[in-house]
């Protein structure tokens, strides 16, 4: 898929070793960029990370947490780092996705221990950042932790510590998931907290629930009974197929359920891509055969069969070793997830949704938190294949009027760096050195240009 000029822009500065946060709307293709970037980036120097276990295995990156090891009961909001990771000696470039989910306190120990990593290894670390604030927010679990963090302080763009990176913000458009022009308008309104397209929305969303559509709910006990329910229904025995896990893997790793209980004609959502794109994260299928080692599904709005062997997900860590006399970063395996890349596809919640694309879905609108409805509407690409359970109500257009002024500031700033390439006179004496260096390939200039950034901070 060629690139829009926008997300050249942003693939070109965090090339560049610009810090940078990238941001727009949901579909706009931020992980697309990301996933090129990521694939152009030396990996001896780069490291990828999360605030959560799932979005991490999506990247096939780390989390937040195991980057800086820290363990997940740690006092990060009164204390700060006092140490290093060996690892971080390395490391030229942090990528952090998901941003918007990651909360504020764990933002200031990321990034106070980054800049005790420059200080203490002596060269200078690329922060970019991904993710859309309108999006779901952080989690508070605890009623003293939405105390503590009420009225936007759980944001990372509300600290100091995001204003000492100097981010460079490049804002996505032009959404790609959904062709519909008016379609996207709506979803842009709401994410915005507008109600000017609430009737629009109620009257030209599907008038009738959509027969093997996924429901979008707003809670996980929701979820499971619709889930529970329907299979219950169904005839014929359950099979159970138990995973298998390997070396140091948290709850939060596993993308699927250790324990998946199906029978013949349940609905199942996928939650892998498939190297061979039978199947995508989001995909939904009918279970037609029950094995003791895999199952057969037929894809939905498809004659297609297909055998679904167990996925492994690999778990990932960042380690210092020896190789060829030297240090070196490299990302090593330190567990593996094995278990059908399947769940219940009845039901699913909205924030499990997050990230996803399904052919159509039958929702249950809630505006409880900021950016649900948003997130909810927004798995669709097509309105005609969206089913409101019922009705969208003003009160449930919920943006955080924290998140709304960010991003007024945000767009005028983004703006100040859309004027295109800068162009500079190359001295006589350097115009050989240049055309040489134009011979090279995107990781050979990398690494140049990091080489030149640690030799200006060492002398």
């Amino acid at each position: 898929m060629e690139l829009t000029a926008e997300q050249q822009k942003a693939k070109d500065l965090i090339l560049n070793g610009t810090n940078v946060f990238l941001t727009g709307d949901a579909g706009t293709g931020k992980s697309y960029i990301l996933k090129q970037v990521i694939n152009t980036l030396p990996p001896d120097d780069t490291v990828v990370c999360a605030p959560t276990g799932v979005a991490a295995v999506n990247i096939h990156g780390i989390t937040i947490h195991r980057l800086l090891e820290l363990n997940p009961d740690k006092d990060i909001i009164n204390l700060h780092p006092e140490h290093v990771p060996k690892k971080m000696e390395k490391i030229k470039t942090v990528i952090v996705d998901e941003i918007s989910m990651c909360r504020s306190d764990l933002f200031i120990w990321l990034s106070e221990t980054l800049k005790l990593a420059e200080n203490k290894y002596k060269h200078p670390i690329q922060l970019v950042v991904v993710g859309d604030f309108y999006q779901l927010p952080p989690v508070l679990a605890t009623l003293a932790e939405k105390e503590y963090f009420a009225n936007g302080k759980v944001y990372a763009f509300k600290t100091a510590e995001w204003k000492s990176w100097h981010f460079k913000p490049v804002v996505l458009h032009q959404v790609i998931r959904q062709t519909n022009n008016e379609f996207s308008k709506a979803l842009t309104s709401i994410r915005e907290g507008n109600t000017k397209y609430i009737h629009y929305l109620n009257s030209k969303s599907a008038k009738n629930p959509i027969n093997k559509a996924i429901t979008v709910v707003s809670t996980n006990k929701e979820a499971n009974t619709i889930n529970l329910k329907k299979v219950n229904s169904l005839q014929g025995n359950w099979k159970i197929y138990n995973s298998q896990v390997s070396g140091k893997i948290n709850d939060q790793d596993k993308p699927t359920p250790d324990r998946i209980k199906l029978k013949v004609g349940a609905l199942v959502v996928f939650t892998a891509n498939a190297s061979d794109n039978t199947y995508t994260n989001g995909t939904l299928a009918t279970v037609t055969q029950l094995n003791t080692d895999y199952i057969k599904v037929k894809i939905e709005n498809s004659s297609e069969e297909i055998t679904v062997f167990p996925f492994n997900w690999t778990i990932y860590d960042y380690r210092l070793v020896k190789e060829d006399n030297r240090r070196k970063l490299k990302k090593v395996q330190i567990g593996e997830y094995q278990q059908l890349p399947v769940k219940l596809g009845y039901a699913i919640t909205i924030h499990k949704s997050q990230g996803q694309t399904y052919p159509a879905a039958n929702i249950a609108p809630a505006g409880w938190l900021s950016g649900l409805l948003y997130v909810a509407l927004s798995r669709v690409k097509d309105i005609n294949q969206l089913h409101l359970l019922h009705k969208i109500e003003p009160n449930m257009v919920n943006a955080d009027p924290t998140v709304i002024e960010f991003y007024k500031h945000l767009d005028h700033e983004s703006k100040r760096y859309s004027g295109g390439t800068v162009t500079m006179k190359i001295p006589m004496i350097l115009r050989k050195e240049v055309q040489e260096i134009s011979q090279l390939d995107t990781i050979q200039i990398r690494k140049l240009q990091l080489f030149i950034r640690d030799l200006i901070n060492t002398n």
